[in-house]
């Protein structure tokens, strides 16, 4: 099994000369002859290379709000299942719709969430910036011992 997270970096269908996507395409299309399973995790469908997409065989999507990005589900879908996919954008935390080889009935699911939930909040710069930090000189050590550690 292949897991790509974060796929529309590696394999963004813009980039034509990226050894990754086409090393990555390759396997798509050759692999399942022999057994080659393949995961592909991305925010941004509508980035990932046709040829890829085209492999997929079941697609889990969660809150999508790009109109570019549906129409890469809806394209996935049967077209009599259009409402389901319309529900794209409005799917609350932990819900998605499932299509494809994997299951009999496209479905919208309730995934189970971790508890605890992580911390997925944004930083808060302004008052990080403003806290003031007494010098230590272990720190500067430790950080200056890193860097000549460093390989290069």
């Amino acid at each position: 099994m292949l897991l790509f997270q974060i796929a529309h970096t590696y394999l963004n269908k813009n980039d034509n000369n990226s050894y990754s996507k086409k090393a990555v395409e390759r396997i798509f299309k050759e692999g399942r002859k022999f057994g080659v399973g393949a995961m592909v995790i991305t925010q941004r469908p509508s980035e990932i290379s046709e040829t890829i997409l085209a492999q997929v065989g079941t697609l889990i999507a969660l809150r999508l709000t790009n109109s570019s990005d549906q129409g890469i589900v809806k394209s996935t879908a049967p077209d009599n299942l259009n409402s389901l996919i319309d529900l794209l954008p409005s799917l609350r935390i932990g819900e998605a719709v499932i299509v494809g080889e994997s299951i009999k009935i496209p479905s919208r699911v309730r995934l189970k969430l971790n508890n605890p939930r992580p911390s997925s909040e944004d930083p808060k710069l302004v008052e990080e910036w403003s806290k003031t930090f007494e010098p230590n000189d272990d720190n500067y050590k430790s950080v200056v011992k890193k860097i000549r550690e460093q390989k290069i």
